[in-house]
């Protein structure tokens, strides 16, 4: 057995404090929320937080109500959950991967309504609309030979909008694989082929094939790379105008198009990686999939508000860092509260619930808006 002198000793009593001070020079930081270097947790190990705590920033300060949902979780085996709509009535529409019900609806206490849907085990966008007073869905699935699915709120299918080969954009229909519809003002859709070709394709309210631009379509800016146009919103602020708004996910930036195809700019979020646009308080916001993602396969992800400069105000599981001029050269999760968040929806209270993609079939969370009084 070796022997420690005191000399050995009094040498290592330093290095033995140095360590002690860096265990808890870290414990310190990673509590205060302000380390990304926390450890991974795996997807098939992740669990909601099982406590309520406060989180975000100025306005944007949200309640998390753990448990959620517990009883209606229990009668449910979720997919993957992609995305989540709220109808007029207050009921909450949950598109998740089992194949025996790509739509759940629940009330705003978590309490299970109703569950239909095994058309579309793929089911990954979900959009709701208004038309001529009634109100429908529309489910994209983004498996090989995808397509637009639109349902009353019961889950009767009303139309199908499958790969349009007579473009001459796709040479199979295995090629086309949506990841969200966009209805326009007059009734058109937008289809975003994200996990496709990339284009953005306008079809009629009846399913016809219109137009295309993106994909490889145009040069420079008004191209669209692969894995880019995934989610998106149309912003309304001026009616005459309206501008698409697009969340280019792997590509780390929004990119804004006149309905016609035509770019406006280009809007970078380093360290993101925004899935959707959801418009709420006349501020945007994108759920990031995790930081880097895809080359961090295994990071929490985080929810961002950007005001209409897109300027980011405040971030739910994560923080921002800008360089002396105030620009904006990255962002990062600085929690684990998250796991992959993907589809977002705010309730008419400003309740935010969040699905979740790749997290153990955990159920959508619900985060209380906390109202700041001015």
């Amino acid at each position: 057995m070796p022997r420690f002198t005191v000399a050995s000793r009094r040498k290592a009593a330093p290095t033995m404090r140095r360590c002690l001070w860096l265990f808890w020079f870290c414990t310190i930081v990673t509590n205060l929320g302000l380390a990304h270097e926390t450890p991974h947790i795996a997807a098939d190990s992740y669990q909601p937080p099982s406590e309520g705590l406060i989180v975000g920033e100025g306005d944007f300060r949200f309640r998390y109500l753990p448990g959620w949902g517990s009883e209606a979780a229990a009668k449910l085996s979720l997919g993957h959950c992609h995305a989540m709509v709220v109808d007029r009535a207050g009921r909450l529409y949950l598109a998740n991967t089992n194949p025996d019900y790509c739509i759940v609806v629940l009330d705003e206490s978590g309490q299970l309504l109703d569950r239909w849907g095994d058309f579309a085990p793929q089911a990954h966008g979900l959009t709701l609309s208004l038309e001529k007073g009634e109100e429908f869905l529309y489910i994209t699935t983004n498996d090989k030979n995808g397509k637009v699915i639109k349902t009353n709120l019961r889950g009767d299918i009303l139309m199908t909008i499958s790969c349009p080969l007579e473009s001459g954009l796709y040479e199979s229909a295995d090629d086309f694989r949506p990841s969200k519809t966009i209805v326009l003002p007059d009734g058109d859709l937008l289809v975003l082929d994200g996990y496709g070709r990339d284009y953005v394709l306008r079809f009629s309210g009846e399913g016809k094939y219109l137009s295309a631009f993106g994909g490889d379509l145009g040069d420079g800016e008004t191209r669209l790379d692969h894995w880019g146009p995934h989610g998106g919103g149309l912003d309304m602020s001026d009616p005459r105008n309206p501008i698409l708004i697009l969340a280019m996910s792997d590509q780390q930036t929004l990119k804004r198009f006149a309905l016609g195809g035509t770019w406006i700019d280009t809007i970078p979020l380093p360290g993101g990686n925004p899935r959707d646009i959801v418009f709420f308080d006349d501020h945007i916001v994108i759920p990031h999939l995790g930081d880097n993602w895809p080359e961090d396969r295994n990071a929490a992800g985080f929810i961002s508000f950007l005001d209409r400069d897109f300027n980011v105000v405040a971030n739910l599981g994560g923080k921002s860092r800008r360089d002396g001029n105030g620009k904006l050269v990255g962002m990062q999760h600085n929690s684990h509260l998250f796991r992959h968040p993907h589809g977002i929806v705010f309730d008419q209270r400003g309740n935010l619930y969040v699905a979740q993609f790749a997290s153990n079939g955990t159920f959508p969370l619900k985060f209380e808006r906390i109202v700041r009084e001015h």
